[in-house]
């Protein structure tokens, strides 16, 4: 008897999918959806099927989908049309990010949504810069000085840096395999789980089976350029000396911010101007990003981007004094108002 019977771990209308490989060594075909096909395929569901999820991750390790490259040649083109700086990481071994996300395996990946290769949150970047500038770098940059709040902002306002998910880039790794099958042994399964037992020599290893990923990545920055450029020079070392994602003090995410000149981390704060020394918020208001505007039929509506919070809904009739319209990207400050449970932005002006 099969051991799967009564187990499948598909939904019935996808069992019989012809794209479906008959054989545990192929991969899946280059056009199918390497997150869809994590979380919708599994073929069976049960208990000690380790090697079952070892191939199962194994048929994602195949090319990257050639249509990538147009979407990433326009996402070159969207970044630097806005304004944005770039810069090539490469991975120095293995990279795993977003290890301990929600899966309906024990492990999970992040990959981009639409095209299903790995990328780097930019919220992942963010923290990882900010965590190593309050560590390591002085009192002029603990969390809290002008300089982090500057750069990462604070609960009541936006950094002026924006962080980008970090993107693959097409053909960066070899034979542009972007994703690797890893393992993890886990030594002593019975005392991690809590069950009063001591770990012993002559424990059996439970091996776990993951994805990781390899290859370079494209970190995109916006912000002043002095402000840019010192948020690149925290990252370089960040990523050089603590990595990013799981793993990393088995080594893992390690990364190489092409062309940076790291010695030692002694990053001075850029020179204060009137564009990166906010005055005082009148009482009551928040500061935030012009996420997107000019949605809806009237084009009438869109959301500003707020640190420590989700993003408040912004209408036109809600604009201040003779502001008509808004463009993603700008500074503003607001009060809040609820409108049916929910946040809304209202007396919005643009920052001077």
């Amino acid at each position: 008897m099969n051991e799967c019977q009564g187990l499948d771990g598909r939904r019935p209308v996808l069992r019989a999918i012809a794209f479906l490989p008959k054989s545990d060594k192929q991969t899946i075909p280059s056009d199918v959806h390497t997150g869809l096909w994590i979380d919708k395929y599994l073929s069976c569901q049960a208990k000690g099927l380790g090697q079952l999820k070892a191939d199962h991750f194994a048929r994602a390790v195949r090319p990257v989908d050639p249509l990538y490259k147009d979407f990433y040649a326009r996402w070159i083109k969207t970044l630097a049309d806005g304004g944005a700086q770039t810069q090539v990481a490469t991975v120095k071994g293995r990279l795993s990010i977003g290890l301990g996300g929600e899966s309906v395996l024990e492990t999970s990946i992040s990959l981009h949504r639409t095209y299903g290769v790995p990328c780097i949150p930019g919220s992942a970047l963010k923290g990882l810069a900010a965590r190593y500038a309050n560590k390591r770098l002085g009192d002029d940059w603990k969390k809290g000085s002008h300089a982090y709040q500057i750069v990462f902002g604070n609960t009541n306002s936006a950094g002026y840096v924006t962080f980008f998910d970090a993107l693959y880039i097409p053909d960066s790794a070899k034979a542009n395999i972007a994703l690797a099958l890893d393992v993890m042994n886990v030594h002593h399964p019975e005392y991690y789980r809590g069950e009063n037992v001591p770990p012993a020599d002559w424990d059996s290893p439970s091996p776990v089976s993951f994805l990781s990923a390899t290859g370079s990545y494209l970190v995109a920055l916006h912000g002043p350029d002095e402000w840019v450029n010192a948020a690149f020079e925290i990252l370089a070392y960040a990523l050089k000396e603590e990595g990013i994602g799981a793993k990393t003090s088995s080594g893992y995410g390690r990364m190489e911010i092409e062309g940076a000149d790291i010695q030692s981390p002694s990053i001075s704060q850029p020179q204060q101007t009137e564009a990166t020394n906010p005055k005082p918020l009148p009482s009551g208001y928040r500061r935030g990003r012009v996420k997107t505007f000019g949605l809806g039929d009237n084009k009438s509506y869109g959301f500003i981007q707020v640190q420590g919070m989700a993003d408040v809904f912004v209408h036109r009739d809600n604009l201040a004094g003779d502001l008509k319209d808004l463009q993603p990207g700008q500074r503003v400050i607001f009060r809040i108002k609820s409108e049916k449970g929910k946040n809304q932005a209202e007396d919005v002006r643009l920052e001077e």
